[in-house]
């Protein structure tokens, strides 16, 4: 499984290096952010698992920080972890009140910092619905935001994603690599909703290769053309060269009978209940799968709009 990747926000470069050696040396991969304001911004450019947030920064706080991700449907199931030079029961409150996960005064034990990130990243996986993986909600979570906005009556678009020729590179390259590959297929995603997309969207993992995102009508072709253009300019670094040269790569299929499978493609079903009535959970998954099978048939990465009128 690929590693996981820590956000470290804090105004003192030098602190920032001494976190990114304590966590290099356990194996995390570690960004960092000089202020708020850049935590945030990485936040949704670098889709960590969790953040380590000093509370005290100039501009933006560690507060705000926090209170920003816990408002967007897309980050509030990140992981936080706050760090402070005071002892104080205050702050603590104040942050826990805004939904952190745990609390650490500086200065701090390594051992115990990393025992809190590994305790903190456990909890949170087994206390939501989500992904372990890439912590984006899971089923029973995608089921309520999509049944929240039928009974609203307000129009949403539903974006089924898939990836086209992913158990094929998995077989080839190793489940590590193929896990590399759906983060940055998460990344990908929550970028392009945050940039194309607008507040109030969001993004769920239904499992393996196979994504959700929820949207308005207007803004679904934006997010989905941009997807694509993403996915089809990192895709192929995930591939040797010898691969890539030949523009396929050599597996079985289920009969064990040998295929030339192409570079991996990002297919995208999407339901506008502008033009398409839908009466229950279902009907749209129905018309979703289909939709991607239609996806599937294009030649490239591609998506596709059901065009049934109500």
């Amino acid at each position: 499984m690929a590693n996981k990747k820590i956000l470290v926000v804090d105004d003192s470069e030098s602190f920032q290096e001494t976190i990114k050696d304590i966590l290099t040396l356990a194996d995390f991969d570690v960004v960092t952010a000089l202020n708020g304001r850049e935590g945030l911004d990485k936040v949704y450019k670098e889709n960590p698992d969790l953040i380590i947030l000093d509370c005290m920064m100039p501009e933006m706080d560690g507060y705000e920080v926090v209170k920003a991700m816990r408002t967007d449907p897309i980050l509030s199931n990140k992981s936080v972890i706050m760090l402070t030079g005071k002892d104080s029961e205050y702050d603590e409150i104040k942050g826990l009140a805004l939904g952190i996960d745990d609390y650490i005064v500086k200065p701090f034990n390594p051992s115990l910092l990393i025992a809190r990130i590994n305790a903190t990243l456990e909890r949170k996986t087994q206390s939501i619905n989500a992904n372990p993986l890439t912590l984006l909600s899971g089923n029973i979570v995608i089921k309520a935001e999509t049944e929240k906005r039928m009974v609203s009556n307000i129009p949403f678009a539903m974006m089924y994603i898939d990836l086209t020729n992913f158990k094929s590179f998995n077989d080839r390259y190793g489940f590590q690599r193929g896990d590399e590959i759906i983060k940055s297929t998460s990344n990908i995603l929550i970028r392009c909703v945050k940039e194309y997309g607008k507040k109030g969207d969001f993004i769920g993992h239904i499992g393996g290769d196979d994504f959700i995102v929820l949207t308005t009508p207007e803004r679904y072709t934006g997010i989905a053309e941009n997807i694509i253009r993403m996915f089809d300019e990192t895709v192929r670094s995930f591939y040797d060269k010898e691969d890539l040269n030949k523009g396929f790569i050599i597996a079985p299929d289920r009969n064990n009978n040998i295929h030339q499978i192409p570079i991996m493609t990002i297919s995208i079903a999407v339901i506008d209940t502008e033009h398409t009535q839908i009466i229950h959970y279902g009907q749209i998954t129905e018309i979703a799968a289909e939709l991607k099978k239609l996806a599937k048939q294009q030649n490239g990465s591609a998506f596709v709009v059901d065009r049934r009128s109500q």
